[in-house]
């Protein structure tokens, strides 16, 4: 058993008072499963702060009303419900808000129902190749449009060569392909 002392106001030792081993076992294995000062600072126990103990609740009193003032002044300065609508941040819609997701979901099932509509009187590739809309090529989608840029310019080198050996006008009227 440990004892401990106190002076009394007089200066005179008080009574002893007498603390069993167990009791003190008890105190000791709960200090020392004690979390440390950074474990209740991570879970809010304890605020984080450089302002001295006393000046804490002022502190966050202030941070409060500072918040408050900030949230207030967003709150004149927000756009109305018309530009909101306008950039797609709300639906326009007059259904309850309850119902807007199941509005949502008929518009998209709309939607999807007009599409497949669209792609069965779609005309196939066969046709879209024969009006030209599509061309007709094992080439991958990403490099036709180079493929087109060779083909004319093999064409414009071919078109080239041929007016460069073109006849003259006297040479075709000699060959009377043309007549004065």
């Amino acid at each position: 058993m440990t004892t401990s002392a106190d002076n009394n106001s007089n200066g005179q030792p008080a009574k002893i008072t007498a603390i069993p081993s167990e009791t003190l076992e008890i105190l000791e294995h709960k200090l020392e499963r004690r979390p440390t000062r950074e474990e209740l600072q991570s879970h809010n126990v304890l605020k984080t702060s450089n302002v001295a103990p006393a000046l804490q609740a002022k502190a966050e009193e202030l941070k409060h009303r500072k918040l408050e003032d900030t949230l207030e002044k967003k709150l004149e300065n927000r756009p109305p419900k018309s530009a909101l609508v306008e950039h797609n941040i709300l639906k326009n819609t007059n259904v309850a808000p309850a119902l807007q997701a199941k509005e949502e979901e008929l518009k998209r099932n709309k939607l999807e129902d007009a599409l497949e509509k669209k792609l069965e009187h779609r005309p196939p590739k066969s046709e879209l190749v024969e009006h030209n809309i599509l061309k007709d090529t094992n080439v991958a989608p990403a490099l036709q449009a180079k493929e087109e840029e060779l083909k004319r310019s093999k064409l414009e080198d071919s078109l080239e060569k041929k007016l460069e050996h073109r006849p003259t006008r006297d040479q075709l009227e000699e060959k009377h392909i043309i007549v004065q």
